[in-house]
């Protein structure tokens, strides 16, 4: 699970390391890409195998942020605040539009921050998001009928707990087809193969199958970059 890898805490004082990618440097898009890594790595790691430039080819006057939101901001429970206090609060007058695109454990975070801070992005794009790996829980959703369902019977919290962050993540996902209003749009991307299947799998009871890609391959940089690009390629960029 997770939460079991023991890691230090981040230090309180310093602000969420980043690196900008401006459109055109150093003025502003009128939109934002907030990108998030997986587990085991790191911001430059989406550079590294073409995302910005994916991102910049695809989308008109866009500028992208790579954070670098290792797993010690999701043990303390404090990625979404940081996301939302360093990132989103001083940007808003600059962007009229941000996305967030959360690889693996990035996707978990981009969740995080949407249930606590929602209506605060246009979009979601997650590429072989990480939504658990509780057999026991999701053996309890699917007797239930479903995450929207198995919600039904819960409470509402949502509390960051690590004994139970599983139990309190889906409990938010259960509840996005009642939020389908004013929820942002989500879009995922994942290989046929991936280790994380079974999570995600189990998304298409709350999030639209239309907006899923199911591609050839596993847990893997080369299957995310090509489901990033197929979806930039779907959407109305007006």
């Amino acid at each position: 699970m997770l939460l079991r890898w023991f890691i230090p805490k981040p230090a309180q004082g310093l602000p969420l390391a980043k690196t900008w990618y401006y459109l055109k440097p150093p003025e502003h898009g009128q939109r934002l890409f907030i990108l998030l890594p997986g587990r085991r790595d790191r911001a430059s790691h989406f550079a590294r195998h073409g995302f910005i430039t994916i991102a910049q080819s695809r989308v008109p006057n866009l500028d992208c942020v790579a954070v670098n939101a290792t797993i010690g901001y999701y043990l303390d429970g404090s990625v979404a605040d940081r996301i939302q206090r360093e990132i989103i609060a001083p940007s808003r007058g600059q962007h009229r539009e941000i996305w967030i695109v959360g690889v693996s454990m990035g996707g978990l975070g981009a969740f995080w921050h949407e249930s606590l801070y929602p209506g605060q992005v246009t979009g979601l794009i997650l590429l072989a998001p990480f939504v658990g790996d509780d057999r026991k829980l999701f053996a309890e959703i699917d007797a239930a009928g479903g995450a929207a369902a198995w919600t039904a019977t819960q409470s509402a919290s949502f509390e960051k707990r690590k004994a139970s962050y599983q139990r309190d993540l889906w409990r938010f996902l259960g509840r996005l087809p009642s939020l389908a209003d004013s929820r942002p749009q989500i879009w995922v991307a994942y290989g046929d193969r991936d280790r994380l299947l079974p999570g995600i799998e189990r998304l298409k009871k709350v999030i639209s199958p239309t907006r899923f890609l199911r591609l050839p391959g596993g847990h893997t940089w080369d299957v995310w970059a090509s489901g990033f690009d197929q979806i930039l390629a779907k959407i109305n960029w007006p």
